[in-house]
């Protein structure tokens, strides 16, 4: 059993240095795409996550009024009369349309609304040379150097010049980008400070000549920074 796993850990390892051999060939997006991706989720609205907090408010029939309403980890709520409903991924109107069908056949006039009182998924993550790494809530349209700034700034040992995002919102292949910040910094290129979307992933990795690793942790490699 120990030599199997022995096995196993050698072919991670070979793989892995395969994959850091060939960062020339792997795949990286542009500002331009980035830009494209967070125009497009944002023209789509907000949808609902599980971990949101929902009120959802009956205009004619306010003693169905339901607030508070977590929605669970399976992107389901619960409610009077509805039971179990699939909520997760859709709009607070298309949610509010989709729920005035299922009362319809019980109240005469269901006319409502969901509202999301909290968002539990709005948040992004800042690893590696940063004073406090961690999760942080994304406040309204914040942009990468706000959102470093947030999590304390760079550390002294931050290559600044080799900052990597990694965005999840396409729901396939994730996005990565990796930017010369300084360029950001001295107003050069202010175009490198994107915009972030829920979900985004930040590593500013140290100034030791080597590629950021949180990159390969989600099986893409990255070549030099955009411009």
């Amino acid at each position: 059993m120990r030599s199997a796993i022995t096995q196993l850990l050698v072919v991670l390892l070979l793989l892995g240095l395969a994959a850091c051999a060939d960062t020339k060939k792997a795949p990286q997006s542009t500002v331009a795409q980035f830009n494209a991706e967070y125009q497009r989720v944002k023209g789509e609205g907000y949808r609902i996550h599980p971990g949101d907090v929902l009120d959802i408010n009956f205009f004619y029939t306010p003693e169905y009024n339901a607030k508070d309403v977590p929605v669970r980890p399976d992107g389901k709520i619960q409610l009077p009369l509805a039971g179990d409903f699939a909520i997760a991924g859709m709009t607070p109107d298309q949610a509010g349309a989709e729920l005035k069908k299922i009362y319809s056949s019980q109240l005469k006039d269901p006319d409502l609304a969901v509202m999301v009182k909290t968002f539990g998924a709005n948040s992004v993550v800042v690893q590696g040379s940063v004073r406090n790494p961690g999760q942080l809530d994304l406040n309204g349209n914040g942009t990468l150097l706000q959102t470093i700034g947030r999590a304390g700034s760079f550390s002294d040992t931050a290559d600044i010049g080799h900052v990597s995002v990694v965005r999840h919102s396409t729901g396939a292949t994730p996005m990565v980008i990796v930017l010369d910040l300084r360029k950001a910094l001295t107003g050069a290129a202010p175009q490198l400070d994107i915009p972030l979307l829920p979900g985004d992933v930040i590593y500013v990795p140290a100034l030791n000549g080597k590629q950021p690793a949180a990159v390969d942790l989600f099986g893409t490699s990255t070549s030099a920074p955009a411009q």
